[in-house]
């Protein structure tokens, strides 16, 4: 994409000495510095900036001219007509600043279907339309159609965004992000933010790729630059907007309410290691953090830090009680050393206060080289304000704190960063030091302690092992599944479910009331009766179950009963027979495990405990398969209720390894059907005591339309 992004010369189409989009692309160029060739075409000119101006980019061919990519700052009927003879001139690459393409109206889409497939015929690249464009810092190039911001320097942090004006707004900032590369995508008839983050992803100047997205159209490309993310070592920080409920057929099971769309969409962002953030600030600040510590990622989770203001402790402990770092305890060996420097009524905590009697000129550099040796010590995190509106005299004195940063900076392989509280901007002396240094300078309490809670997890998630999927495909299992949308009844669910080694509680279905009272004997007491019929997928709401069944007799009626109570619900329901069941008795306890998908990411697997009570608070964790024992381990110690199977309150330890087996295999099964399974519900689970294992007793599947997986290869 070297045409679109780092052409080496550009046609302005609609450049223009008037205010305006057609000023503003020439002016930006002549300001970047642009060492290309620039045409601007337009009947109107016979020269413009002191350049020859064309009446038309066949003028510019025939005069012998070659042209990469074409900007067009035209009305959107004449956007096509200018692809058309840039495509014969043999350009490589366009782009245009005009909406009224397919958010609009029927006819804005056919005028953008016609722009996409003339692209696609003649090979060409092209961003947006609709789309403010893009700026290139590195190569002091960019087709873009607002004035270009001064600030605006240098640097390694790519990013894209859906959203020309937060594009314009991200470029206007006053935070002093250098970016490598700009880009806005709008419609995204040909160009998309997915290919515009594999391609800063292989830049040499890119480090950090962010992304504000509202939504992805090919998220299989999205899983494919992940993975080369991944291998580069190059990290995607994205904001993700636009939170969907899930498609009204999951809530056939039970799961398809205890998850939405975005839920399952942050699971794979999770798996595949891409940084979701909530806002601007955060994202900022992480990739500050991220592009300033690439060649020194922490080993661990556990932070120290140094500051000057207990307040500020406090503060910390507050906001960071529920990310992913913690403050460890100075060893023994770190406390000796501080107290060689600091005074006997200094508290040694972390973090630590290290004002001591106010010397810090003394003291601070020492105690900032202690806490870098401290064998516990993964990450180092320096707390001190440095705004603009310091007096001359406060920052002599914190200037002992910034070059204290530094100079530790060189003596170790952590990651160290320094931290201003508030986020009004740094006094720029201080900002020099630290950028000198190669230390990263954050700002904002809040944002800054997320920065480290990402920078940790980004760090944990290199550790472990690579995604790639080693699930065998089952093709019996395929071959008997059903063609098209369905819900399978009970029995036919758990037929897919068992092939993959699901324990299921004991049970026969049985066709007539004599055969349901022998198995129930059998079985032995007491049983459960369920109603099997693909027309009745609610059975409670039917009233066609019944259980803890004490003898023969009371199945015998159980039989009738919902038998009866099945043709109430539904007059003429064709009826394959009623389930009878061995109750399980005395489980440690029950859980839901089961299978949400989103329309575009596919599926995901769900855990929670609780059996029916996770539908109300909502204890669940979300895991894109196939998962690890880690992975399966992790999600179950994630809920609440977990600590029910660890001999609460005198009840026995549950056998938590079978558990992590059985969302291993359903995590398997749930890789090998995803084309196909559109929700799972095993439900109740129930967790029996250690060494006794686990057993499905309810079980449904739904099923949906064969399609491509967008996952086959992870």
């Amino acid at each position: 994409m070297d045409a679109l992004f780092r052409p080496g010369s550009i046609a302005v189409v609609g450049a223009s000495e008037n205010p305006g989009p057609g000023l503003n692309v020439m002016e930006n160029l002549k300001a970047l510095g642009y060492e290309g060739k620039m045409f601007p075409v337009n009947p109107k000119y016979d020269r413009l900036f002191g350049l020859p101006c064309y009446p038309s980019l066949t003028a510019v061919h025939d005069a012998g001219h070659r042209v990469d990519t074409v900007a067009i700052l035209l009305g959107k009927a004449q956007v096509v007509p200018v692809m058309e003879e840039a495509a014969a001139i043999g350009a490589k690459a366009g782009w245009a600043f005009a909406a009224g393409f397919g958010e609009t109206d029927e006819e804005g889409k056919a005028l953008e279907r016609k722009l996409k497939d003339l692209c696609r015929e003649k090979g060409m690249l092209f961003l947006g339309p609709n789309c403010v464009g893009y700026l290139n810092p590195n190569h002091r190039c960019g087709t873009f159609s607002a004035p270009a911001p001064k600030e605006i320097k240098a640097g390694n942090i790519g990013l894209v965004a859906q959203s020309g004006y937060l594009g314009l707004a991200i470029a206007n900032s006053s935070r002093g992000t250098r970016f490598s590369l700009l880009a806005t995508t709008g419609n995204e008839a040909v160009v998309d933010a997915t290919d515009c983050i594999s391609y800063m992803l292989e830049d040499e100047g890119t480090d950090v790729v962010l992304a504000f997205i509202e939504q992805f159209r090919a998220p299989e490309k999205l899983v494919a630059a992940a993975q080369r993310a991944r291998e580069l070592r190059k990290p995607i920080v994205l904001i993700k907007v636009g939170k969907s409920a899930m498609a009204q057929r999951a809530t056939v099971a039970h799961t398809g309410a205890l998850a939405g769309s975005d839920d399952v969409q942050d699971a794979l962002f999770e798996k595949l290691g891409i940084i979701r953030v909530n806002d601007f600030d955060e994202m900022f600040e992480t990739a500050e953090l991220l592009a300033g510590t690439r060649d020194r990622l922490p080993r661990g989770n556990r932070v120290f830090a140094v500051t000057l203001s207990g307040g500020v402790i406090s503060l910390m402990g507050d906001l960071s009680e529920e990310m992913s770092f913690r403050f460890p305890e100075w060893s023994d060996e770190g406390r000796k050393k501080l107290r060689e420097y600091l005074p006997p009524f200094s508290g040694i905590a972390n973090p630590l206060d290290a004002w001591g009697s106010g010397r810090i000129e003394e003291t601070y550099e020492p105690c900032l080289e202690i806490l870098a040796d401290e064998p516990e010590a993964d990450v180092l995190l320096v707390v001190q304000d440095v705004p603009a509106g310091m007096s001359p005299r406060q920052v002599e004195q914190y200037k002992v704190v910034a070059r204290a940063a530094v100079d530790v900076a060189t003596r170790t392989d952590k990651p160290i960063l320094m931290l201003s509280n508030q986020s009004s901007g740094f006094h720029q002396e201080i900002r020099d030091i630290m950028a000198e240094g190669k230390v990263p300078l954050l700002q904002g309490t809040r944002e800054s302690l997320l920065a480290v809670h990402n920078l940790v997890r980004y760090g944990e998630f290199l550790r472990k092992p690579t995604l790639l999927s080693t699930v065998r495909r089952n093709q019996k299992i395929h071959e008997l599944l059903p063609e098209g949308d369905t819900v399978l009844n009970e029995v036919d669910s758990k037929k897919i479910i068992t092939a993959y080694g699901v324990p299921m509680v004991k049970e026969f279905l049985c066709t007539s009331r004599e055969e349901a009272m022998s198995r129930a004997d059998e079985l032995g007491y007491p049983v459960a009766l369920k109603l099997i019929s693909d027309e009745i997928q609610h059975k409670t709401e039917a009233k066609v179950v019944r259980l803890n069944l004490p003898d023969r007799e009371s199945v015998g009626s159980a039989y009738d009963e919902v038998m009866r109570n099945a043709e109430r619900y539904k007059a003429g329901v064709k009826v394959k027979g009623v389930l009878c069941s061995r109750m399980v008795r005395n489980p440690v306890a029950e859980a839901i495990l089961g299978v949400v998908s989103d329309p575009y990411f596919g599926p995901a697997l769900l855990f929670g405990m609780g059996g029916v009570m996770v539908e109300v608070i909502k204890d669940r964790v979300l895991m894109i398969p196939p998962v690890t024992r880690e992975e399966a381990r992790r999600a179950v110690d994630a809920t609440k209720g977990s600590r029910l199977l660890y001999g609460f309150r005198g009840k026995p330890v549950a056998d938590v390894d079978a558990l992590v087996d059985m969302i291993v295999k359903v995590g398997d099964m749930t890789a090998d059907l995803s084309e196909r399974i559109e929700a799972l519900d095993i439900n109740p689970l129930m967790i029996l005591p250690e060494g006794e294992g686990v057993v499905a007793v309810d079980a449904l599947v739904a099923l949906k339309k064969k399609k491509e997986s967008i996952r086959g290869g992870m």
